[in-house]
């Protein structure tokens, strides 16, 4: 399942696969402005993502794949 990354009023948000979550769409902005930079943190945290969802640590709360600062 592909993790995407979206550029929504600036800033970086990725998209989940809708079957993480009974076919509802779901986002988590990254509060990163869209920077080659930031484009990077991003693309890094989309595929431990999706690491973890194929060794079944994948956390539905999100809190994990927040970046902090």
């Amino acid at each position: 399942m592909k993790v995407g990354i979206e550029v929504s009023k600036g800033y970086l948000r990725l998209r989940f696969p809708r079957a993480l979550f009974n076919e509802n769409q779901k986002y988590l902005s990254l509060n990163l402005t869209d920077t080659l930079e930031n484009q990077v943190a991003a693309e890094i945290q989309a595929r431990r993502i999706e690491l973890d969802t194929l060794a079944g640590f994948f956390d539905p709360t999100l809190a994990k794949y927040k970046i902090q600062r």
